[in-house]
């Protein structure tokens, strides 16, 4: 055949024809891995996705939880009094205005008195009133302005009992730290009732003798809003269930959760594609491990031929309801980039196929010139020159990757710039916090701080008392402190409170009204929703004995190895920030035994949790210091601190990590400094 036609035609043909398979043969190669891998990247976003909303839903109900918590400890130490339950509406007020998660807190009296201050959905607050014996058996409702004062005349009134509702049932069965109440209807002078559930604990003396009940809820309306402003994919969804299928919240806009007033289940669902995930839910789903968590797995086809990727995920955490989250993604969602990546293969193919029987040299020219100087210029980056200028010749990609890698670049550079500036934060926090702790002829003394982040909030201090007249010579002053959240926020609220701290402690006074002095500076300074916890301990010269104020944080931990016993005073007040003109009690404990040690942490220890979501808990901590009581204060420490990275599994934190650890030196024991 060669003989027989001009190489003019043949070779043409035959390079026509070589470039023509080889386009076919990537185009199949392409279009069937891109498919594969687009569809395993889809089940790893499902899983991902799930995760995701999965602690996002539990941060929603930590709120709940800690208020819930919070109130019972105030009234365990009488600093909430129940005798008027109006009295408490301030207070209640402020916590709605503070925990963005919570959408009601309630309390109820020895004398089945009850008050609840309820978040609106059109906006504003609520105050709710029933007093036994006054308004002919009925609950009232009030409007309170921005201030948390009742607003006008009632609003209107309803007949109400409170042992027959389902948060005093749920209050009086649950344990000591409380439990959820099931999902209801709650009460309201509205046409429309609310479905919610809350964290509800019955309050109990030391003779379990009940001083009250406590109620803090969410519902589910508003746990679905705050679904909602995180998207899963352009048209992914995600919603949850409790044991009996039921629908509690969706980020599905438009989906109803209720019909005549009750929640119906997801099979039910007026959205299509949620009552088709329903049902492979309550089919059942074959169950896989991934990351220590368990997924199920599932497709199913949508009433419009639309296929879908379904994953749901048990919140399985002891203290949180029995609610799964699924999450439903379309395949197109990412398999439409799959389809795009074959359409312009395709066309690629047909103009490589063309160029080539026309001159494949200069098209290998005008591919590698422009290749050729990205790279030099991208070698140029890598040295160091953050200025040189990507050129953007040759074709529209060659021009939009000149784009994307200026764009990357770029953005290289202010990473490096904010990176610097986070080194220098980190390098000036660090400065704030002391270099060494102090020395002493009785104690021996260890302090260790790990943030999440670069900065973080978490605080110890150990000001100099010298010249304080209240104190006298030898006492030594301890700070702990834990700011919410962590970051640069945090580490901003923190260099305040330690200033302020420092600044008022030259005035001389006692423990509480320092904490109250820098809690009236902190209200004013720092945005609503953030505060601070802090605790400040005195020990006496000889080291017999402290004494201390605390503002919302857990008290001291004292381990005594005559009696091998654990003591944890009772007493603190509100956080700093939280509301001004707070009073702050100063107690007394002692500390006479020697090798007794005190410990003094941030709620970053026992809030630790591992992959499975189990809590460190304190009696984790008891057990190690008992374990190395013989220890020195820095091996208790390191001690502490290796188990908490075992026990996550890691070396970084989720939450800031402080601690100080005390210990009664033993006379000859070689302890002694």
């Amino acid at each position: 055949m060669r003989g027989r036609y001009s190489v003019r035609v043949t070779y043409p043909l035959l390079l026509l024809a070589l470039v023509l398979g080889a386009a076919v043969l990537l185009g199949w190669l392409g279009v069937t891995g891109t498919r594969e891998t687009s569809l395993d990247l889809l089940g790893r976003l499902t899983e991902q996705s799930t995760e995701r909303m999965r602690l996002v839903v539990l941060r929603n109900l930590q709120g709940p939880r800690k208020v819930a918590r919070l109130n019972a400890d105030l009234i365990r130490n009488g600093q909430l009094e129940l005798d008027d339950v109006r009295k408490v509406i301030p207070l209640f007020f402020a916590q709605l205005e503070s925990f963005e998660q919570i959408g009601s807190v309630l309390v109820c009296n020895a004398d089945s008195d009850t008050m609840w201050v309820e978040r609106q959905p059109e906006g504003g607050i609520r105050v709710a009133i029933y007093e036994s014996g006054k308004y002919d058996g009925t609950c009232r409702e009030w409007s309170l302005d921005s201030e948390g004062n009742i607003d006008g005349d009632s609003i209107g009134a309803y007949p109400y009992s409170p042992p027959d509702r389902p948060w005093h049932k749920a209050a009086m069965a649950a344990p000591r730290e409380g439990g959820w109440t099931p999902l209801y209807p709650w009460a309201t002078t509205d046409d429309t009732h609310r479905i919610g559930t809350g964290r509800a604990m019955a309050v109990r003396d030391d003779d379990g003798k009940v001083m009250g009940l406590l109620d803090v809820g969410l519902t589910v309306d508003e746990l679905s809003t705050y679904l909602q402003t995180i998207e899963v994919s352009p048209r992914g969804m995600v919603f949850l269930v409790d044991g009996e299928g039921r629908l509690v919240a969706t980020s599905a806009k438009g989906a109803s959760l209720t019909r005549d007033g009750a929640l119906i289940k997801a099979i039910d669902s007026d959205d299509p594609a949620i009552a088709a995930a329903g049902a492979r839910v309550q089919e059942g789903l074959e169950s896989v491990i991934h990351d220590g968590h368990a997924f199920g797995h599932a497709t199913f086809e949508g009433t419009s031929g639309e296929n879908y990727l379904l994953s749901t995920e048990k919140l399985e955490v002891d203290w949180a309801p029995d609610w799964t989250l699924v999450t439903v993604i379309p395949e197109s969602d990412l398999l439409s980039g799959a389809r795009k990546v074959q359409g312009d293969m395709l066309n690629w193919g047909i103009v490589i196929v063309l160029v080539a029987a026309a001159g494949g040299l200069l098209l290998a020219l005008s591919i590698t010139r422009p290749i050729i100087a990205l790279r030099r210029t991208a070698e140029s980056i890598t040295e160091g020159d953050l200025t040189a200028e990507f050129a953007g010749h040759g074709g529209r990609e060659f021009r939009q990757l000149a784009t994307d890698l200026s764009a990357m670049r770029d953005g290289l550079k202010e990473r490096l710039e904010l990176q610097g500036a986070l080194e220098v934060a980190m390098e000036v926090q660090q400065h704030l916090l002391p270099s060494d702790v102090p020395t002493s002829r009785v104690l021996d003394i260890a302090a260790f701080s790990t943030y999440c982040d670069e900065t973080g909030g978490d605080y110890y201090d150990f000001p100099d008392l010298s010249g304080v007249e209240q104190f006298e010579d030898g006492s030594l002053l301890i700070m702990v402190g834990d700011v919410t959240g962590h970051g640069i926020g945090a580490a901003l609220i923190m260099a305040t409170a330690r200033a302020s701290i420092r600044t008022r402690l030259k005035h001389g006074g006692s423990l509480g009204k320092v904490l109250a002095d820098v809690n009236d500076v902190l209200h004013e300074d720092i945005p609503g929703g953030r505060f601070m916890t802090l605790l400040a301990m005195v020990t006496s010269p000889d080291g017999s004995s402290f004494s201390w104020a605390g503002a919302g944080h857990d008290p001291p931990l004292i381990y005594d190895p005559i009696k091998d016993d654990f003591e944890e005073p009772d007493g603190g007040g509100v956080p700093l920030g939280i509301v001004s003109g707070e009073v702050f009690e100063e107690y007394n404990a002692e500390f006479v035994e020697e090798g007794s040690i005190l410990v003094v942490g941030t709620d970053g220890i026992w809030e630790t949790v591992d992959p499975d979501g189990e809590f460190f808990g304190k009696e984790r901590l008891r057990t190690l210091v008992r374990d190395h009581r013989d220890g020195s204060s820095d091996e208790i420490g390191k001690a502490i601190i290796s188990s908490l990275n075992e026990f996550r599994q890691s070396d970084r934190p989720l939450d800031d990590v402080t601690l100080v650890v005390i210990r009664k030196l033993v006379p000859g024991s070689g302890n002694a400094v």
